[in-house]
């Protein structure tokens, strides 16, 4: 693999975002950046196992005064393959473990879910491609589109029966497309892109509704040598606030920025370790809501 091909595929991998989650805040950044990993061009194939953790805290709906916490650990599976130059296909299959515990005036259970959350499909066609060999430059202009599936449970109940919150659920019981562009140059053993999308949600069957977001990215990576990269760019994403039942629900919704480092070694026969986090350095969000960093560790194996 040349090192334009190096740089390409590092800094599409470490840029990787967390995945779109249940929450009108949660994930930032593209989300599909999988899609367009040189490994997964000309009718290659790339697998990828990746763990995360989270934690969020926001005002309850349920119990008015008290606050949620909400921890949550992900297991992920990602496939992407290109069948054409041109064209990136992806799925995404999480494991999701939620811990929610509850804390203030309410006395109400804390749960603990773990199961199959949304599984992600998603497609990248690449509209326009500039290459100057002179220069070993490269520009792409690509769309994107794609679809989160109601694969998560969204009905389970706490110890006393009652249903447990929206966002201690596995699953947000909703469709959630998005459509967005991806403009990526490349220079060497230099790589930036940037991203905009944007993401609706369906009304699940308990009439709520997750807030529709957009969420865009910009890095710039380097490769320090041929099996070392390292990355770093800002993530973002404004979210609506959520509806149940049409009305706007309290402490849902706002801006996020997050700086995100990212590390990327090449082991051999085909294996890359990577590990990255999205460190939060501004938000605005609204009511009592906090975000913690995303952290993110995986492995992947590229089919040659």
């Amino acid at each position: 693999m040349d090192r334009l091909a190096r740089g390409l595929l590092a800094a599409l991998l470490l840029g990787s975002p967390a995945a779109a989650l249940p929450c009108s805040v949660c994930g930032c950044g593209d989300p599909q950046l999988e899609a367009s990993d040189p490994a997964a061009t000309s009718g290659r194939l790339r697998l990828q196992l990746e763990s995360e953790y989270l934690a969020i805290t926001a005002g309850s709906e349920g119990a008015p005064g008290s606050i949620d916490h909400l921890e949550q650990y992900s297991l992920r599976t990602d496939v992407v393959y290109a069948p054409l130059p041109d064209l990136s296909l992806l799925a995404q299959l999480p494991v999701v473990h939620k811990d929610l515990a509850t804390t203030g005036p309410a006395d109400r259970p804390s749960s603990h879910l773990t199961g199959l959350g949304d599984a992600e499909v998603g497609a990248r066609w690449v509209l326009l491609t500039r290459i100057d060999l002179g220069r070993q430059q490269r520009q792409d202009l690509a769309v994107d589109g794609g679809v989160s599936l109601p694969t998560g449970g969204n009905s389970a109940r706490d110890a006393s029966g009652a249903r447990i919150d929206e966002h201690g659920q596995l699953g947000t019981g909703s469709f959630g497309p998005y459509l967005g562009l991806h403009y990526a140059f490349s220079r060497g053993d230099w790589y930036a892109f940037g991203s905009v999308s944007a993401r609706v949600h369906t009304t699940n069957g308990y009439g709520y509704q997750y807030g529709q977001a957009l969420l865009w990215s910009a890095h710039a990576q380097r490769m320090l040598s041929a099996r070392l990269a390292v990355s770093l760019g800002v993530d973002g994403r404004e979210a609506w606030v959520d509806l149940d039942h049409g009305r706007a629900v309290d402490s849902t919704g706002g801006l996020v920025l997050a700086a995100t480092p990212a590390a990327y070694l090449d082991v051999g026969q085909g294996f890359w370790l990577g590990a990255r986090a999205q460190i939060p350095f501004f938000t605005s969000l609204i009511g009592q809501q906090t975000v913690g960093p995303v952290v993110t560790a995986g492995v992947q194996y590229q089919f040659l």
